[in-house]
């Protein structure tokens, strides 16, 4: 028996010693780990004000050029003349009319490059004129402006807190012309680029965009209104330049004459991973087919507003619409509009049930809570048929709008003392009583919390509150107290 307690006790100290040996081994790791930790965080330290020393030398440095530029031009004077111009077209053989136009373009590119060479902080626009008839007369006014624009650059690298547009009609625009414009943008980089009408079929304006797209660094909104994209080959070329782009974020395709054909070859080919709103309005658009919403969000999960208003869309294009929103969680903002579109009254009801059923509480639970939809009319004012839809899926957070939706259908049916009739009819028993009450609760406090969104056919949270307590098993309960003291 001794001996056994002896080998018991022996192998019991062996393990203890072991133990003892393997905890002095990872105490010394661990002393190794905080020393390499410490040393780390120097580095990080250090690095850290190397990082900040350098964006503070490179703000200096983009300062000291900005202002060297300004400096530059103060004594800088427009080289045309704007009445001797309009002399020379006279002399030239245009009439009154015809100079007046080209006048106005002229001293609309003066201006802002006048505003650029100041180093003014401006949304820099060649599109305020109709250059279909553009003319040789005009091109030293664009070398002029293209020569601005390139040194603009330091402007907008020196104002990194604002942000700064550039926009362009392309009709008419010679190919020597979007060379100048291509070789100033290829530096300067705009937070927008806003693009209007092209010839159609012109091959290089679709080039230059795409150039202008790939080489700005800095774009986030991307415009292109009147451009038309009615074959393949612009289409691959701009979707391509989107797919890889890193910063852009929005972007406004309309009235370019995309139809259901163009439509289809975007949606296959658009998957971009950072676009977050996408517009297509005046598009001509129309004919779905079951897939062609659904591919779109699945392709560019990133995207949270999708405007298709002026679009011809009939009735089967809602069904098919709806079904997209039926499990998508992806997109926040839908707008549709009555403007041009064949949708009959009776065509919209297919989207309500989507984004808000109230045939049951649990139907309303399972609705669509992430997107808001908008069904808009002229003047961009809510049509009739959304002012109900319209009410919900306002907030950021999906839990919010159910709740919104729980408690609508609560209070919907509190005016005629439903709710408990609700509950008998699905055999709920008393022992639900307080989680049907805790379930109330977070809706009421939502109701108190948010006092303006507060619509005029709800009712005060109490009352539901009370009709649930007064009718709902408290009869039930009473009696059979009363058969107890009895």
């Amino acid at each position: 028996m001794d001996s056994l307690r002896a080998e018991l006790r022996s192998e019991f100290q062996s393990r203890v010693d072991q133990l003892e040996y393997e905890c002095k081994i990872l105490q010394r790791e661990c002393k190794m780990l905080k020393e390499n930790q410490m040393r780390d965080q120097a580095k990080i330290h250090r690095l850290q004000g190397e990082v900040a020393l350098k964006e503070s030398a490179g703000k200096a440095e983009r300062k000291a050029k900005y202002l060297e530029v300004v400096k530059k031009n103060e004594n800088w004077g427009y080289p045309y003349d704007m009445e001797e111009f309009g002399e020379e077209l006279l002399a030239i053989g245009y009439d009154d009319e015809e100079s007046t136009r080209i006048l106005n373009v002229v001293d609309d590119l003066k201006n802002v490059t006048i505003k650029m060479r100041r180093g003014e902080h401006w949304h820099v626009t060649a599109d305020r004129g109709d250059f279909s008839y553009y003319n040789e007369e005009m091109k030293p006014f664009f070398i002029e402006f293209a020569d601005a624009l390139l040194g603009y650059r330091h402007t907008i690298d020196y104002m990194e807190d604002k942000t700064f547009s550039f926009s362009l009609d392309c009709s008419g625009l010679s190919n020597e012309v979007l060379d100048l414009l291509q070789d100033a943008l290829q530096l300067t980089h705009f937070h927008n680029l806003s693009f209007y009408r092209n010839e159609i079929d012109e091959v290089s304006h679709m080039n230059f965009i795409t150039y202008c797209i790939t080489a700005d660094i800095r774009l986030n909104h991307l415009t292109l209104d009147g451009i038309t994209l009615d074959n393949t080959r612009d289409i691959d070329a701009l979707c391509a330049a989107v797919n890889n782009h890193h910063s852009l974020e929005n972007l406004m395709l309309n009235s370019c004459l995309v139809g259901i054909g163009g439509l289809r070859e975007i949606f296959s080919k658009l998957k971009s991973p950072t676009l977050e709103s996408m517009e297509l309005t005046r598009n001509g658009i129309s004919n779905l087919l079951p897939g062609d919403i659904s591919d779109l969000l699945s392709s560019n999960p990133s995207l949270k507003i999708l405007d298709l208003r002026g679009n011809p869309f009939n009735g089967q294009d809602i069904v098919y619409i709806a079904d997209a929103l039926r499990n998508n969680t992806s997109l926040r903002n839908l707008r549709l509009g009555l403007n041009n579109n064949r949708v009959l009254p009776g065509n919209w009801p297919p989207l309500l049930p989507i984004v808000f059923d109230q045939t049951s509480l649990n139907s309303a639970y399972d609705s669509n809570h992430h997107c808001h939809l908008e069904i808009l009319s002229r003047q961009l004012r809510p049509h009739p048929i959304s002012k109900f839809i319209s009410k919900f899926n306002k907030y950021e957070d999906p839990i919010m709008n159910r709740r919104k939706k729980i408690y609508h259908i609560l209070s919907t049916r509190n005016r005629n003392r439903e709710n408990a009739a609700y509950f008998e009819s699905d055999d709920i028993g008393i022992m639900h009583m307080p989680r049907i009450l805790a379930l109330l609760k977070p809706f009421t406090e939502h109701y108190l919390d948010d006092k303006e969104g507060k619509e005029d056919d709800e009712v005060e949270p109490l009352s539901i509150a009370y009709e649930i307590l007064r009718d709902w098993k408290m009869p039930e309960l009473y009696n059979l107290d009363c058969m107890e003291e009895d």
